[in-house]
């Protein structure tokens, strides 16, 4: 199950053009004030549900029409898709639960909805209603901003040896096309934001009719979750924050940093479990040397495609090794495999290589890549500066910053820039990378091997947050809703019952480091 991880295997498609600001007048009379234009308000219509329900469940579902940018009187509507499903309850409680997805770009309705199953959510929805939404640009809300050009350019580039560097140029390419054939259908890019984002869910929460709600966000869900609490604090009951990604941090620099660290992590859990360090005494070692290698002697396999069915050709080299390590880490069922991984693809098992292949070299491409820049650009990236790069990329081995995995240099700071310009964004939204301060109830959800929010990302966000409780999972990656499925969900519910106290942790506690597997 994915978790709404950050798409940079392929590339950090971030950009952003210019915003027109019309010049004042020269006139030596006062000038005439403009007058305030209320913001058009969002409409609520119940519609046919536009994909199947999770297993078991009865669902609701509609469309909220909101503008496309809320400071221009006279900006396109758009409709975002919406899916309730009803609390079990006969008497339930009158505050919901709202799921927001990460990436930023992930769809909510068709992708980890589905795992809300009746099973699944009963913790939750025995007391409450459970609501989803196709965030602006991405799944069933129109318009689509989604790019079959940069799926297209990734996976022609998988079939082919070429370095990190070389497809994330592609890419950016490829996410140009993707711009321009929106920009001819009018899009106003500097409408997709987090903070347009957070006022959608406020508007839909209230459209809806619920006074009170819940908000549950994981990984880029976490930035809109705390956007939603700067925005609409009256109307937050709790927070939980999956995977967290404070607004005050710069992903796209730091990504190289927070990979090592869970390389480091990897490293540190196997020489601490006897079995493990005996099996692969020198795993550090035999890891980049694994990445090296490759990048010399690529190996190339044939895993399946899941969007199409079809077997792909991938060249697995060096900085291919690094980009598929990066994404297994997400998944907490494949930390205990990676050493064992490592040993035996430096032996030549190609194997086993081609059975992660097929598990994370397709990952994250229902990704909307132009919502996904759109927000970038508007939230960090014209923010950032290149002595911020050195400053982020610093300590970091030369083999990960060969890998091109983030933005690693001061000219791919500039491209990524340059394709926010593109996209009409020259400037953050104001405010955007202020640290949220509140004292909502929050629960802190993180995981000790997450790839890309580590847990002290968690710690930073709850340190302005007064009423906040934070837990880290043992042996685990990013998304422990779906990672520690029973122990998370159960933890969810309990604090949702009650906020105002520290839910028990004790499944939490209960969690082994991971059971590493060895000859």
């Amino acid at each position: 199950m994915k978790t709404g991880g950050r798409r940079h295997l392929a590339a950090l498609l971030i950009v952003a053009c210019a915003l027109a600001l019309a010049a004042c007048s020269g006139s030596k009379s006062a000038p005439t004030p403009t007058p305030t234009v209320p913001p058009r308000p969002a409409v609520y219509a119940s519609a046919s549900c536009p994909v199947g329900a999770p297993a078991g469940q009865d669902m609701q579902c509609g469309y909220l029409a909101v503008p496309e940018n809320r400071s221009k009187p006279d900006s396109h509507t758009i409709k975002l898709a919406v899916a309730v499903i009803k609390s079990t309850s006969p008497n339930p409680a009158p505050d919901p639960m709202i799921y927001l997805s990460g990436g930023p770009g992930q769809p909510g309705l068709a992708d980890n909805m589905q795992a809300f199953s009746k099973t699944f959510a009963e913790p939750v929805q025995s007391k409450r209603d459970l609501v989803f939404l196709d965030q602006r640009g991405t799944g069933y809300s129109q318009p689509l901003l989604g790019c079959p050009e940069t799926n297209d350019a990734f996976r022609a580039a998988l079939a082919q040896d070429i370095r990190n560097d070389a497809q994330n140029a592609g890419a950016n390419a490829a996410v140009k096309a993707c711009h321009d054939r929106l920009a001819k259908d009018g899009i106003d890019f500097s409408g997709y934001s987090s903070k347009e984002n957070a006022l959608d869910v406020k508007d839909l929460m209230h459209a809806l009719g619920y006074a009170k709600y819940n908000v549950y966000g994981v990984s880029y869900g976490t930035r809109l979750a705390l956007e939603v609490m700067r925005q609409d604090p009256q109307h937050v009951r709790s927070v939980i924050l999956d995977s967290t990604l404070p607004p005050q941090v710069t992903p796209e620099l730091a990504q190289s940093a927070t990979f090592q660290r869970a390389v480091n992590t990897l490293v540190s859990g196997c020489d601490a479990d006897t079995k493990c360090e005996s099996a692969y005494p020198d795993l550090e070692s035999t890891y980049f040397a694994l990445v090296a290698k490759a990048n010399q002697q690529p190996i190339t396999v044939q895993p399946t495609d899941g969007a199409t069915g079809q077997k792909a050709t991938v060249v697995v080299n060096g900085d291919r090794i690094l980009s598929g390590t990066f994404q297994a880490l997400y998944d907490t069922s494949l930390i205990p495999l990676l050493p064992f991984a490592a040993k035996q693809i430096a032996t030549g098992n190609t194997a086993i290589l081609e059975q992660i292949a097929q598990q994370v070299a397709f990952a994250n491409l229902d990704i909307a890549q132009a919502m996904n820049v759109a927000v970038e650009c508007n939230d960090t990236v014209m923010s950032q500066k290149a002595s911020d790069v050195a400053a982020a990329t610093k300590g970091v081995r030369p083999e990960i910053l060969a890998g091109h995995l983030g933005v690693s240099t001061a000219a791919e700071l500039k491209d990524a820039q340059d394709v926010c310009r593109l996209f009409g964004i020259t400037s953050t939204v104001p405010g955007t990378t202020d640290p949220v301060t509140s004292d909502i109830p929050t629960l802190v959800l993180a995981g000790e091997y997450d790839p890309v929010t580590p847990p002290d990302w968690g710690k930073l966000a709850a340190k302005t947050l007064s009423h906040s409780y934070f837990f880290q999972f043992p042996a685990s990656g990013h998304g422990e809703l779906f990672g520690r499925r029973d122990c998370a969900i159960a933890l969810a519910a309990t604090f949702l019952d009650d906020p105002s106290q520290a839910p028990d942790g004790s499944c939490v506690s209960s969690i082994a480091e991971p059971a590493f597997l060895t000859p």
